[in-house]
């Protein structure tokens, strides 16, 4: 019997910005691993009628987390990477999987939330 543990991206990811989620209100709703070599990993968190995903796709090796909103627990929404939102444009894949992306991370989780998860339509960008 082999135990598959996630990435170590994806797991120091979830360390660091879980707290940031939760202390936003969020609540974890779902957890989803794949098995093998080059393993993807996701973790959702929800509040009220918005998702949030901290995604990592092992192939590509990046870490990133997007926005979706839901109703009665089903998305009713395309997933929206939330850098994309916040910068007001598509960007391109980040690699970096260092420190300062996870802070990257947080700041833009901080910027996108700041926008209003209420709001009629917080995953467009402006």
């Amino acid at each position: 019997m082999s135990t598959h543990v996630p990435s170590e991206p994806f797991t120091r990811g979830s360390l660091y910005l879980g707290p940031l989620f939760e202390a936003h209100g969020f609540r974890i709703v779902a957890r989803d691993y794949d098995e093998g070599i080059e393993a993807s990993a996701s973790a959702e968190y929800a509040l009220g009628d918005v998702r949030l995903r901290l995604a990592w796709d092992g192939t590509e090796r990046v870490l990133w987390i997007e926005a979706a909103r839901q109703s009665g627990g089903a998305v009713t929404s395309r997933w929206t990477d939330i850098e994309w939102v916040v910068a007001g444009e598509r960007l391109p894949p980040e690699m970096e999987l260092s420190d300062a992306r996870l802070e990257a991370l947080a700041e833009a989780l901080v910027a996108f939330l700041a926008r209003g998860v209420a709001a009629s339509s917080p995953l467009q960008p402006e």
